[in-house]
Formats: C-alpha cells, structure tokens, sequence
C-alpha cells in the first residue's frame, strides 16, 4: 500500500500530471461558471416577465462570453505548454541516450588502444604480432575519430557554423570513389556495396561535407541491414534536381517514422527493437548538410524488415558551375 501511495505521489507532483490537472480544473470551472450564467439567466428571465420587462434590461450574454473568451485563451495556452514540455521530456530522453551511447563509443577505443599499449610495452612479442596489434589500435583510433568528427559536426551545424566551401562536383565520380574506399576500410567488408544506376549530373557543393552525407548514409544503412546483405548507391537525374539514393536490405522505416528518423537525437523502432547502439545524429547531420546545399533528403520503405532507400536531391548545374534551369 505504501509503494502505491509512493507511485500515485510521484505522479501526482510530475509537472505534466499537474498541468493537466491544472487544465481540468479550468475546463471544469468553465462549465460550472457557463451553468452558473445559464441559471441566473433563467432567473432572470422568469423575473422580466412577471414585470413586463425585456430580459436584456436584467441581464446580458457580455460576461459570459468574455467569461468564455478569457478561459479558451487559458486553455489553449496551457495546451500549448503541455506539448512544448513533452517535447523537451522526449528530447530529454534521447539527449540521456546519446550520452550513454557517445561515452561507450569514445571509451570503448580507448580502452582497447590502452590495453594494447600495456601488452606492448609488458611483453616481447613477435614481430607479427606487433603488426597486428598496431592495425587494430589504428582501427580503434579511426572509429574513434569519426566519433568525434559526428559529435563535432553535429554540434557546429546546430549552432549554424559549419563552414560551406562550394565547387562544381560529378556526383557519379564522388560516389564511384567513395566506394573504392569504403571496399579497402574494415567496415566494408561485412557488407555489399555496390555502385547501380548511374547518370551524368554535376552539383555544386562542399566536398567533404557531401562525403559525409554519403558515408552517414552508408554507415546506417550497414547498421541496420544484416551481414552480407547488399547495399547499392545510384544517381539519376530529373528536371532540375541530381537525387543520390542508397538503397539497403535492412529493417525497413516505419511510415510514422519517416520524418521522425531526422530529428536531432531521434532513434527509431528498428534500432530499439534490434538494440542497436546509435548516437541518433547521423541522419540529423544529413539532413542539416543538404539542407545548407539547398537540398531535401527523404526516405522510402515498404516497412520493417522491408529495406529502405534514403533520397538525396540536391540542385543540379551544368559543367561550368552554373544553375541547369538558368
């Protein structure tokens, strides 16, 4: 009984329980005060008549209707006030979510790097092993670095100084290239990337910005697909837009999601059902980076467990730089 009480306390005293407490209580003294009107109203009228007098000289709607007016103002504010702190508890959440991800992601190469440099300098070890205890801490070191290069980046693109150096690019080489790379790095070995459908479009963007678009891209897509299964970059062209798609063979998006999976911090059902560790800013930073390209960024699915392919359109322009609809 006493843990009952406890819980049913502590519910009572959280700030959304009391706001809607709060707006019951006006939604409540609005009907009593319009019952209230109603009555004397009534009263009112049964006394005009007894006189021989009209029921406007006793009594007017003005009161009522500023009465109804004030509280509706009071209502729709203290809705709004609900919405905007569940907003933030849910933001809240995700924020203690990514701070449980990013210290297990930076401490976790640490760790390893520290316990490889022990056994190195504790134990002569052959030369062979040397060699592989050294690739692997330059593995630690690289996903430790792309840790930091995510969290640094998402932090300027919030706070609107990541800096936008802009040239004319052949989308089909950046993505061609990138994937020469990605076949040669560790991570590109449990999965198929392949390169599909290709045609001439040239944008102007930020280089390395527009690498990391594809490798956030990339690196979600391997998250979420199982082992060895395929996943294909392509670039088409359209009227006045250069669209990059990378398609997987994954968890799928819900259609609730589709939106949802861009916010800052978001992680969505796919990645809770499979409890796949995530910071919940990759798809964050993409977004934010097409977004300063003028750009949009969108996601198809079938549904869960049904693939997905991530949409990047970005606006074309002729080899010399200039716009394609100009």
């Amino acid at each position: 009984m006493g843990r009952f009480l406890y819980r049913a306390w502590r519910w009572l005293i959280h700030p959304i329980a009391m706001i809607v407490l709060v707006q019951s209580a006006w939604t409540l003294a609005l009907v009593l005060w319009i019952r209230f009107f109603v009555g004397r109203y009534s009263q009112a009228a049964e006394l005009a008549t007894a006189k021989g007098l009209r029921v406007q000289d006793l009594v007017t709607w003005a009161p009522l209707v500023v009465g109804i007016v004030l509280l509706a103002l009071i209502f729709t504010g203290t809705l709004a006030l609900i919405f905007w702190l569940v907003r933030q508890f849910l933001l809240n959440r995700q924020m203690k979510n990514f701070l449980s991800f990013a210290s297990h992601e930076l401490r976790t190469p640490i760790t390893s790097i520290r316990l490889m440099l022990e056994t190195l300098r504790d134990n002569p070890l052959a030369e062979e092993q040397r060699g592989e205890f050294i690739e692997n801490m330059l593995e630690d070191a690289d996903r430790l670095a792309r840790q930091i290069a995510l969290i640094l980046d998402a932090s300027r693109l919030e706070r609107r100084r990541l800096p936008l150096r802009l040239e004319p690019l052949e989308l089909p080489q950046l993505v061609r290239r990138y994937a020469e790379n990605h076949a040669r790095t560790p991570q590109g070995a449990d999965h198929e990337l392949v390169v599909g459908e290709t045609a001439p479009a040239a944008v102007r963007a930020d280089r390395d910005l527009l690498a990391a678009v594809l490798d956030n891209l990339v690196n979600n897509a391997e998250r979420y697909s199982p082992p060895g299964t395929r996943i294909t970059l392509s670039v088409t062209a359209k009227g006045k837009w250069a669209m990059l798609r990378v398609r997987d063979e994954g968890a799928g998006v819900e259609p609730g999601e589709r939106k949802k999976i861009f916010q800052l911090f978001y992680r969505g059902a796919a990645a809770q059902r499979a409890s796949r560790r995530g910071s919940g800013l990759g798809l964050y930073l993409v977004k934010g980076i097409v977004a300063m390209h003028d750009g949009r960024v969108d996601v198809q699915s079938e549904g869960a467990g049904r693939g997905s392919t991530f949409q990047v359109r970005l606006p074309r322009v002729r080899a010399n730089g200039e716009d394609s609809a100009s």
